[in-house]
């Protein structure tokens, strides 16, 4: 599963607008891919893969989780800041996921 997350993580990165993240910048690629692993590692977000069996079936779906995660890995450039204000263990976090989600889901 991660390395299909790898894959489609460095396929959208160069298309979204950052101020500060160079999508062809190895170091800014690397930040950005830790921050996902940060997110994707959680014991909230294991619980929701397990529960969405969805992904890494449906494409649209599962690069759309992706695409919610790059999101918040990109939005902020300093580490401290991320850590302080993108809340990913949380079930508010999560709900904000599943509602990205759900917003693909009625457009299919």
């Amino acid at each position: 599963m991660k390395k299909k997350a790898h894959k489609i993580v460095d396929r959208f990165f160069k298309f979204f607008e950052m101020n500060v993240f160079d999508p062809e910048n190895i170091k800014h690629k690397k930040i950005v891919q830790n921050r996902i692993n940060k997110m994707m590692q959680t014991e909230l977000m294991n619980k929701w893969l397990k529960e969405n069996n969805w992904f890494n079936t449906d494409v649209i779906l599962t690069e759309e989780a992706i695409k919610f995660l790059i999101d918040c890995a990109v939005c902020f450039f300093d580490e401290k800041e991320f850590e302080e204000k993108i809340n990913y263990n949380s079930q508010e976090w999560l709900e904000a996921l599943d509602l990205r989600i759900s917003k693909v889901k009625k457009t299919n």
